[in-house]
């Protein structure tokens, strides 16, 4: 059974919200590189979908504000910019129904990525759709209904404990440093010698100064 953390450590849960799928709210779509663990460097367009299930203490990621956009207009957007990878992130991406964007992105011959806490289980239509599952835990274990994680991604800052981590449903395993400072960067490496198969994870994109 994995651990759970204390009360008072918790990300705040908040009701799931949903839609038909043909219009989402949208926070931004820009181009960039993916930054982190295994596609790092790889020229990707971020769709970072609007609202999120936590509120957690560490997040720097602004997504309350957004415009409806539809999945037409969303391609649209999507195309203008040079990259084979679309990253469908946020906020929350299960949190809204995908189905129908990604296979619009699909059709167009794009390869796609997801980022979600997994806390939310995803429609089984988009495992034929999703070519790389990242899935970052924020407190809470991952649900069941994930029937592939090509990696899981956690943050390691005060409240991490290596005994939740969930190995055994992913391919690889990233830690990620809550911050820059020392202390976090140090447990991550210490974490990392009792488990050799687990890697590293660094933000490189903010290092370049990049979105």
């Amino acid at each position: 059974m994995t651990a759970q953390m204390p009360a008072e450590e918790r990300a705040e849960r908040l009701p799931v919200w949903n839609d038909s799928g043909r219009v989402l709210q949208i926070n931004e779509i820009i181009n960039s590189i993916e930054g982190e663990r295994l596609r790092v460097g790889e020229p990707t367009t971020f769709v970072r979908l609007a609202r999120c299930n936590l509120r957690c203490p560490f997040c720097d990621t602004e997504f309350d504000h957004f415009t409806p956009m539809d999945v037409e207009d969303i391609a649209a957007e999507v195309a203008r910019h040079p990259a084979e990878w679309v990253c469908l992130t946020g906020g929350e991406p299960l949190g809204q129904n995908l189905a129908a964007l990604a296979g619009r992105l699909k059709e167009a011959g794009y390869k796609l990525h997801i980022e979600t806490n997994g806390t939310i289980a995803p429609d089984p239509v988009l495992f034929e759709l999703i070519d790389h599952w990242t899935v970052s835990p924020k407190c809470y274990p991952v649900v069941a209904g994930f029937a592939r994680i090509t990696e899981l991604k956690y943050v390691v800052g005060k409240a991490f404990r290596e005994e939740r981590v969930e190995e055994h449903r992913a391919d690889y395993v990233y830690l990620q440093p809550e911050s820059s400072e020392p202390r976090y960067v140090q447990k991550a490496l210490e974490i990392l010698k009792r488990h050799p198969r687990w890697r590293l994870s660094t933000r490189i994109h903010k290092t370049l100064g990049l979105p």
